[in-house]
C-alpha cells in the first residue's frame, strides 16, 4: 500500500515551527522594548514638567495682574499693596518670608512683612551700610544673593551677626527699589536651610521689586497732586475772606489758622503779633492752650522766629 505524502503547505507548517528565534534578535527586542519604556518615562516626565512650568507661570501672572489690580483700585493704600507684594514674594519665590524696606536719608525701616520669621519692628531704622544685606542692597544698588550668610559673618556681614544668631536665617535675597538709579527701599526674602535662590526667582523677586517701585510712584504723585488741591483750594478760601472782608482782618487771620494747622497736619496753629516787647496771639485753630501774650525771648519758640527773622522748626 502506496505512503501518503504530506502536503506542501503542512511540511511549510512543521517547518515554521521548528525555527527558532536568534539570541541576537531576542537581545535587540528586549534593547528595544527597554528604550520605548525610558522614551515614555521621559515623556511623561516632559509633560509633567510642562505643566508645572505652565501652572508656575500662570501664578505669577495672576500674582502680577491682583498686585496691579490693587494698585489702580487703591492708589493711596501702600500697607495694603507692600503687604500684598511681600505675600506674593514669598509665596512663589519659596522663601520662609519677605520683608520690605523703605530708604529715609541714612537709614531704611521696615514697612511690610509676611512669614514668621523674627524681624525687625515696624519702622525701627537700620542704616544703610554693606555690612548688611540689605544695607549692601541699598549702598551697591544691586541684587545681593547669599548662598549661606553663616560663612559670611565674620568677613561680609559683621553687622548681622546678632540678627542671624535670633533668625537663624541662612540663604537671603536683597533686592533695591530702584527709580531712575535711585534706591527708594529694599525687598528682601529668607530661608532657614541653606537653599541658593535659582535663577527664575531673582528674577521674579526684582519683577516684584518693579511692582512696588510703581505702587510708591503712584501713592507719591497721587498724594502731591491731593496736596496741590487742598493747598489751592486753601488759597481760595483765604482769598475769599479777604475780598468779602477788606475791611475786617479777624476772619481772615482766622482763615489762615484754620488752614495751616489742617494742611500741616498739626494739632492747632497760632497766630501773633508783636507788640512792645513781646507778641499777642491774635488768631488760633485748635485746643492746645496757649497764653495770649508772652515776652519776646529766645526761650519761646515764636520769640526765636520773631529775633532770629527766620522759620523755627
Amino acid at each position: 500500500m502506496a505512503t501518503k505524502k504530506p502536503s506542501k503547505n503542512k511540511s511549510l507548517k512543521l517547518r515554521a515551527r521548528s525555527v527558532k528565534t536568534p539570541a541576537k534578535e531576542v537581545q535587540t527586542i528586549a534593547e528595544l522594548r527597554q528604550q520605548l519604556a525610558e522614551a515614555a518615562k521621559e515623556l511623561e516626565d516632559c509633560k509633567r514638567q510642562h505643566l508645572a512650568d505652565v501652572h508656575e507661570l500662570l501664578q505669577r501672572e495672576t500674582a502680577t495682574r491682583e498686585i496691579l489690580a490693587l494698585i489702580a483700585r487703591a492708589p493711596i493704600d501702600l500697607p495694603s499693596i507692600l503687604d500684598a507684594i511681600a505675600e506674593k514674594a514669598a509665596s512663589l519665590c519659596d522663601a520662609k518670608d519677605a520683608l520690605i524696606f523703605r530708604v529715609d536719608g541714612d537709614l531704611h525701616h521696615r514697612v511690610a512683612i509676611y512669614g514668621s520669621i523674627p524681624a525687625p519692628g515696624v519702622g525701627l531704622a537700620g542704616p544703610n551700610t554693606r555690612g548688611t544685606p540689605v544695607g549692601r542692597s541699598i549702598v551697591d544698588r544691586r541684587t545681593i544673593h547669599i548662598r549661606d550668610v553663616v560663612t559670611d559673618l565674620e568677613t561680609e556681614f559683621p553687622e548681622y551677626k546678632a540678627l542671624q544668631l535670633a533668625t537663624g536665617t541662612r540663604s537671603m535675597l536683597s533686592t533695591p527699589l530702584l527709580r531712575d538709579g535711585v534706591p527708594l527701599g529694599v525687598i528682601h526674602i529668607r530661608r532657614t536651610e541653606v537653599q541658593p535662590f535659582s535663577e527664575e526667582q531673582i528674577k521674579l523677586l526684582e519683577s516684584f521689586a518693579d511692582q512696588a517701585v510703581i505702587a510708591l510712584e503712584n501713592a507719591r504723585l497721587f498724594n502731591e497732586l491731593k496736596e496741590s488741591l487742598e493747598q489751592q483750594t486753601a488759597t481760595s478760601e483765604i482769598l475769599g475772606v479777604i475780598a468779602s472782608s477788606p475791611t475786617d482782618i479777624q476772619p481772615v487771620l482766622d482763615a489762615v489758622a484754620k488752614n495751616a494747622a489742617q494742611l500741616c497736619e498739626a494739632s492747632d496753629a497760632q497766630i501773633r503779633l508783636v507788640e512792645g516787647d513781646g507778641h499777642r496771639r491774635v488768631a488760633s485753630f485748635g485746643a492746645v492752650p496757649a497764653p495770649e501774650f508772652v515776652r519776646t525771648t529766645l526761650g519761646h519758640p515764636a520769640g526765636r522766629a520773631i529775633l532770629n527773622r527766620k522759620t523755627v522748626h
